[in-house]
């Protein structure tokens, strides 16, 4: 054991409230149903004493570890998995991990580990990821044991610590009528949570109606959310039902509030003020509706800018933070294998997940997970969700999956510096430098950028570490990726109604920006009004 002195944590305790302990968290394991198991390893009160850090050792035979549940699911147990001891122990403010073994190696946050490195509370606060052979995939880092643990909610997989906050708030406000407004970067599962909000509250059983606010032009607008009847204006030949009165006595979620325009905010606040609303060419009426926003905006900056009305900010009473993947990578291993269980499930291929001989290798290389956790994921889950389906393709009917060029180039960090928080670009995944990548890059790469960017193009260019003009010069006249001018109006609205008025959908469907579809439909009312 060396200078290290061996002690078990008490972070198990279940005396209620919570605490704070450095663990581990299973991210790839021979055995594909231990993903997500976690062992609490040292307490945050673990200090130092007399120069010796209290420390703990790891290997397939101890620690126990538990399941997500918190059930005891005993220690890591596979032949595959060494004997040789990883002993991690506090050191300063962060950790000293130790391995003396020579074979299968070890490597830390992509490099190799020979004897000891010691981890900065930088690290430690990201999380480290620990490849132990080929098969074991560990996420070392802080968590935070909430008791009771905060019951599940349909669609959210993860049981980070910022996870289990997110699902203590969804219980907290979902059986209250407060408008709730949802904050988080593009990708995160917005919506899901509002969903979850819903199917929680006391207007479960009631309608549930999701909009994309922000692609309703202002011209539209007051039929679109609160219908108009027959007659009213040119082409009203019938009476339409909008989504308010869609909503009555259930949810109305409104995506991308922070992008609708100044008109139309102005009329959301006075049904959401009031509780009223007047279809065009009728009457006032009642409405019960309970209202949840979501946005990737910053309002505040807006409300400074006078692009944002402050009274409408104001109506929201709850605000929701949903967590970007990168800070709660410790959900990354669980994450992946669901949505690629999914996946594999709808192309008859589930099976290939499932557990098999401990003497077999899994499905699934431990390093590739290991690649996937030190991604900093711009495009959060939607952008996992993405490279699980291209997994998945490129593996059918493999015993064992292959990792080519295409799926390591598809999580490839850009060339800038990544931010400290969770920002981890280790030696196997530095960035080719903007000048020589330029001409690396394939059709399928630029593609599989602007997917990961919702074909936002400037965003595309500094993922792929090009400039904005190369980006533009590979499209130009590109089969592939099209501008929205240059796509037939009947083209538009056949993808706008296949799905049901959703623009983001449609033009994802199109291949590109909500932005660019929203300007161009806005175009098109305009001509034929």
């Amino acid at each position: 054991m060396g200078e290290f002195e061996t002690t078990l944590s008490s972070a198990t305790a279940t005396d209620g409230g919570s605490r704070r302990c450095v663990a581990a968290r299973v991210l790839a394991h021979p055995d594909p149903r231990r993903v997500g198991d976690f062992a609490p390893l040292l307490d945050a009160e673990a200090d130092a004493d007399a120069g010796r850090a209290r420390s703990v050792v790891l290997n397939r035979l101890v620690p126990d570890f538990r399941t997500a549940a918190g059930a005891l699911a005993g220690p890591l147990a596979s032949s595959r998995i060494t004997r040789n001891p990883l002993e991690i122990g506090r050191f300063d403010d962060g950790l000293r991990i130790h391995y003396a073994g020579a074979s299968p190696g070890v490597e830390i946050n992509g490099s190799p580990l020979r004897g000891d490195r010691v981890m900065s509370a930088g690290e430690v606060r990201d999380g480290v990821i620990v490849l132990i052979g080929r098969d074991l995939v560990l996420w070392i880092g802080w968590l935070e044991l909430i008791e009771p643990a905060p019951a599940p909610v349909m669609g959210l997989v993860g049981e980070s610590s910022v996870m289990r906050r997110l699902r203590q708030q969804i219980h907290r406000v979902a059986d209250l009528d407060v408008p709730v407004l949802l904050r988080g970067e593009t990708g995160v599962g917005k919506e899901l949570v509002a969903t979850a909000i819903h199917k929680l509250s006391r207007r479960a059983t009631s309608s549930y109606v999701a909009v994309n606010v922000a692609g309703v032009p202002p011209t539209m607008a007051a039929s679109e959310l609160f219908g108009h009847r027959r007659g009213a204006f040119t082409g009203a030949s019938e009476e339409r039902k909008g989504y308010f009165s869609q909503a009555d006595g259930g949810t109305l979620f409104l995506d991308e509030i922070g992008d609708v325009s100044f008109e139309v905010q102005a009329l959301l606040l006075r049904a959401v003020q009031e509780g009223v609303i007047q279809p065009v060419g009728g009457t006032i009426k009642k409405v019960d509706v309970r209202l949840v926003a979501a946005t990737d905006s910053d309002l505040e900056s807006a409300v400074a800018r006078r692009e944002f009305r402050e009274p409408l900010l104001r109506r929201f009473s709850y605000e929701i933070h949903v967590p970007p993947l990168r800070v709660r990578r410790d959900d990354i291993g669980v994450l992946f294998f669901h949505l690629l269980r999914e996946r594999m499930s709808s192309m008859g291929e589930g099976h290939r997940l499932a557990t098999g001989s401990d003497a077999a290798e899994p499905f699934v290389p431990g390093r590739y997970v290991a690649l996937l956790a030190m991604y900093h994921w711009p495009g959060n889950v939607r952008e996992l969700a993405n490279v699980a389906l291209k997994f998945a393709i490129e593996n059918r009917g493999l015993a064992r999956a292959r990792i080519g060029d295409e799926l390591r180039q598809i999580i490839r960090p850009r060339s800038e510096t990544v931010p400290s928080e969770g920002g981890i670009v280790p030696p196997l995944l530095s960035a080719t430098p903007p000048e020589s990548r330029s001409e690396e890059l394939t059709d399928t790469q630029i593609l599989a950028a602007l997917e990961a960017e919702g074909f936002r193009r400037e965003r595309a260019a500094k993922r792929l570490g090009i400039s904005k003009s190369y980006l533009y010069r590979r499209l130009d006249g590109s089969a592939v990726v099209r501008r929205a001018q240059d796509i037939p109006v009947a083209e538009i609205r056949s993808a706008i109604a296949s799905c049901s008025g959703d623009l983001a959908a449609a033009a994802e469907r199109l291949h590109i920006s909500a932005r660019a579809l929203r300007l161009q439909f806005r175009r098109l009312q305009a001509e034929t009004s």
